[in-house]
């Protein structure tokens, strides 16, 4: 049977048109209206000569356009191509010309992040979607002018749906290519197995430009739930809505869920219809886990990433014990295996090694690049370059990266992209880029910097470079040093620089 997502929305809104498909702060859509809406805006793109294969981007918050969007280019065979609103306008535009997107739908909020036409001229279509949190009048009128029929397109479930950039070893952005097939998988394999069901209703304070929030999107359908949007998160206002949109799940990573449970601790709330609390990208601390659990708030936390279309395992205290708490859980679909990362040999339970996964979720390759998807996809498997061990119940737990990234709340900086950019100032020396543990955000990027002769080069000066090309999330703190430890072939021993920051901040702490 070929899976294609158009078909499940249609479905829905054919079997439940009355059930509620997406809350927004201005916005009510009955599965019915959604599916009404996306099948217009699927008019209005073939209209405009957008055909099956070609990439729409997105550059929306968290709110039911971007819902739309999302389901339009699914339901015509285009590739949805969500962008991350947090990148630097530079990085917005090596995006845009990797994908070559036909059309871009923006928010007026992100107006000044975009290039101009001129720079990007593959974008035939400029839809502005929003004006001053309110519906851009030429976006709405598509709602008031186009036919509700089913768009007439052949799609197979082999066909890409979705290209979402995760940032790579090279410095530059990956486009990952998602099927329909990938993107039905998680329905099924996450949704049915822990305890999501007919009539939920699931809170988003988190980015839709992630996998994970553009799974939970195509996957509600599935399940017959309402996605309640909220575009900008703030840790009392998500209590509020909670209370009433009467909300069973909610969404969030490692920082937003510490800034909850200060405010669920400081306020008398209803919060009898919260069922769970999801999470992912971030781990979430272990005490953190607990506490909500005390409170009756159970997290389930899952590890996913975006080759493996968002869900590989998941893990829930109610099914699996509290006492595994510091393990990601155990896989829902397809396999995972440990194998010894210079040998790629299976290891034995509780030896570490790196983290390979298989199954239906699996994405199909790198968007332009071949090189990559040969170095990750290997006989079927997913090399995740994370190192992890499983145990004799099929609990998995991550104890590393054998890849250098830096874990900043749900987003990755990758070392040598920054890397680079310190390189092109003319008084910096050498550079290196390693995390430093952080109560808050996980961790943040530090870079050890050896300046030239004579420079006066200062944190400050730095740091502005660096967030003029990049976002600044990217690079938080500069520390300057006097050489850079190597070893006997002269390459940079960033364990060293990662044990000595995390060192330093110990010892300061401690004072």
């Amino acid at each position: 049977m070929s899976l294609v997502m158009g078909d499940i929305l249609k479905n829905r809104s054919n079997l439940h048109p009355q059930l509620e498909a997406v809350v927004g702060p201005s916005v009510r859509l009955t599965y019915r209206k959604l599916n009404q809406r996306v099948n217009q805006l699927a008019h209005y793109l073939q209209e405009r000569n957008i055909r099956k294969g070609d990439r729409i981007a997105i550059l929306c918050l968290t709110d039911h356009p971007f819902i739309t969007i999302l389901w339009a280019a699914l339901k015509i065979g285009a590739i949805a191509v969500p962008l991350n609103y947090r990148l630097h306008p530079d990085e917005l535009i090596w995006i845009l010309e990797h994908s070559q997107p036909d059309a871009i739908f923006y928010d007026g909020d992100f107006s000044s992040s975009l290039p101009q036409t001129n720079e990007v001229p593959f974008i035939r279509e400029w839809v502005q979607v929003s004006i001053s949190g309110e519906l851009h009048p030429d976006f709405s009128s598509i709602f008031a002018t186009y036919a509700t029929k089913e768009p007439n397109v052949e799609l197979d479930g082999e066909d890409p749906a979705m290209l979402t950039y995760t940032s790579g070893t090279t410095g530059k952005p990956k486009g990952v290519i998602a099927t329909h097939t990938n993107l039905y998988h998680p329905g099924p394999a996450a949704f049915s197995h822990v305890g999501f069901q007919m009539g939920d209703r699931a809170l988003l304070p988190t980015p839709l430009f992630h996998i994970s929030g553009s799974v939970m999107v195509t996957s509600a359908p599935y399940v017959g739930m309402t996605i309640v949007c909220m575009p900008h998160f703030h840790p009392h206002h998500i209590l509020d809505l909670i209370e009433k949109e009467r909300v069973t799940q909610a969404v969030g990573i490692g920082p937003m869920l510490q800034m909850i449970l200060g405010s669920i601790m400081e306020e008398n709330r209803e919060l009898e219809t919260l069922r769970m609390i999801v999470s992912g990208g971030a781990a979430v601390s272990v005490p953190i886990i607990k506490q909500f659990y005390a409170l009756g708030f159970p997290v389930l936390q899952i590890y996913g990433l975006s080759e493996y279309t968002s869900v590989a395992t998941f893990w829930h205290p109610d099914l699996m014990g509290i006492e595994t708490c510091g393990s990601v859980g155990k896989n829902l679909i397809g396999q995972i295996k440990i194998v010894d990362p210079e040998t790629e040999n299976e290891l034995p339970q509780k030896e570490v090694g790196e983290v390979v996964i298989r199954g239906p979720q699996l994405f199909k390759g790198y968007w332009k690049n071949p090189e990559e998807t040969r170095k990750a996809l290997r006989d079927g498997w997913f090399f995740t370059g994370d190192a992890g061990k499983m145990d004799e119940n099929g609990f998995l737990y991550l104890v590393g990266r054998y890849k250098d990234v830096i874990h900043v709340g749900a987003e990755k900086v990758f070392p040598v992209e920054v890397e680079n950019v310190l390189m092109d100032m003319d008084e910096v020396l050498e550079a290196a880029v390693v995390a430093r543990n952080d109560p808050f955000w996980e961790e943040i990027p530090r870079a050890y910097v050896v300046k030239k002769a004579d420079s006066r080069l200062t944190e400050g000066d730095v740091l502005t470079y660096v967030h003029k090309h990049l976002a600044p999330y990217k690079l938080a703190e500069v520390v300057f040093t006097e050489e850079l430890p190597k070893n006997e072939i002269g390459k940079v021993m960033k364990n060293v620089l990662h044990q000595k920051a995390n060192e330093e901040e110990s010892s300061t702490a401690s004072q």
